[in-house]
């Protein structure tokens, strides 16, 4: 999943953790975040099977590309710049589907 990748010295993981986390925030759309960590949760919680989470990942990333944020995260890339996202979580969120 990539989730774990590695294996560092205990002294060094909460600084790694720390960098893992700021590029999460700075390069990953506020929206795919919410709907990733929902989706995680909802996996956890409700106990759907493999086949019930790859059709909700399919149906979330229908749900996002196109977006604004999927062509301003290509953008920054391309030019080698922080991105400028758009979209927020607390207005534009619609729930996830049931399975």
């Amino acid at each position: 999943m990539g989730i774990a990748t590695r294996a560092l010295p205990g002294g060094d993981v909460l600084e790694h953790a720390m960098e893992v986390a700021r590029d999460i925030a700075v390069n990953v759309a506020p929206m795919s975040a919410a709907l990733s960590k929902r989706l995680l949760w909802d996996t956890m919680i409700k106990g759907y099977t493999p086949r019930q989470v790859a059709d909700l990942e399919t149906e979330l990333h229908h749900r996002v590309m196109g977006s604004a944020d999927a062509y301003e995260g290509v953008e920054a890339f391309v030019q080698r710049r922080a991105p400028r996202w758009s979209l927020s979580v607390s207005r534009e969120w619609e729930p996830l589907p049931e399975c």
